[in-house]
């Protein structure tokens, strides 16, 4: 139901709803909580990590229901355990030593519209009488190459491109993200497929940068594959005039 609404919210462009229901979804007293639930050493680590990126997190889960917002599709929820844990920033071990239930949020599109056919929205646990949302999802990754099984190594960025800020958009004062669902290739090289969302003066230039972008690509088992994710770039007025 939570989720249902976010997306009537996103549908009907109400911002101010959409940010709403996002507060909503944070952790309160999140030093607390963690330090209560995991005890003080690992709980004060996970309360660090979920405090640095917290606002980021919220702006990334608002462009992902805009995007969803122009798709028509269906939210599953599954309860998390090691075997179809799918989250990369969280350990399947700790699912397993987890004392609170975590569930996954998954996003299936049924129409013909651009974008992926599925994606996930992110993790959720029940604190204080309501859900909260635990974990973004912004790390997942889908392996698009059939290899041999083996260790997993996450692909790593060696080369990006600063996108160039649009006069117009700097003249307007428009700043903000663009998400962007992207193939990062064997070889490391990108393919953008399409938009996600983000405001339409800042895209192109998004795009333009990101498909030059190198990545060291992911492997299993030492084998390079092609991966299927999601990217964010940000523009902010305060970068140099280029």
């Amino acid at each position: 139901m939570i989720l249902s609404d976010f997306l009537v919210a996103a549908k009907s462009d109400d911002q101010g709803r959409v940010w709403s229901k996002i507060a909503d979804l944070e952790i309160p007293d999140y030093e607390n909580w963690f330090r209560r639930t995991y005890g003080q050493e690992k709980g004060q680590a996970l309360a660090t990590e979920y405090g640095k990126f917290l606002k980021a997190n919220e702006q990334q889960f608002e462009l992902l229901w805009m995007e969803l917002a122009k798709q028509e599709g269906e939210i599953s929820i599954t309860r998390l355990d090691a075997a179809n844990h799918r989250f990369a920033s969280v350990n399947a071990d700790d699912v397993l030593s987890d004392p609170t239930e975590v569930f996954a949020a998954d996003w299936k599109k049924t129409d013909t519209s651009a974008g992926p056919a599925s994606q996930p929205i992110g993790s959720f646990c029940f604190v204080d009488g309501t859900f909260r949302l635990k974990v973004f999802a912004f790390h997942q990754v889908r392996i698009l190459s059939s290899v041999k099984s083996g260790p997993v190594v996450p692909g790593k960025l060696i080369d990006r491109v600063q996108p160039a800020y649009p006069e117009e958009a700097r003249k307007l004062g428009i700043r903000g993200l663009v998400s962007l669902n992207v193939v990062i290739h064997k070889d490391g090289s990108v393919t953008v497929e399409n938009v996600g969302a983000g405001h339409p003066l800042l895209a192109p230039a998004a795009r333009t940068a990101v498909q030059q972008w190198k990545y060291q690509p992911t492997t299993i088992g030492g084998e390079p594959v092609d991966v299927e994710t999601k990217i964010y770039v940000t523009f902010d007025l305060s970068q140099q005039k280029q």
